[in-house]
């Protein structure tokens, strides 16, 4: 029986170096050193890295299944 668990996917990725990323990264570290933001503006920013984060895994597994399933033919 073949692993469907790649030993790639035990090795966690490292995060994107763009500058979208790293913009949204500088921006929350700001916020953060900030003792006077809010915390509602706090959240939003880190709300904002998480998703970009997620959709960037996302996209990453998806090349992975895309890259499975034409091996498989």
């Amino acid at each position: 029986m073949i692993n469907r668990l790649h030993s790639k996917l035990h090795h966690p990725a490292p995060y994107p170096a763009d500058e979208v990323f790293e913009n949204l990264r500088q921006r929350l570290r700001v916020l953060l050193d900030d003792g006077d933001v809010s915390r509602w503006a706090l959240l939003r920013a880190e709300w904002a890295y998480d998703v970009a984060l997620l959709a960037n895994d996302f996209r990453l597994w998806m090349q992975h299944l895309d890259r499975s399933f034409d091996a498989a033919r």
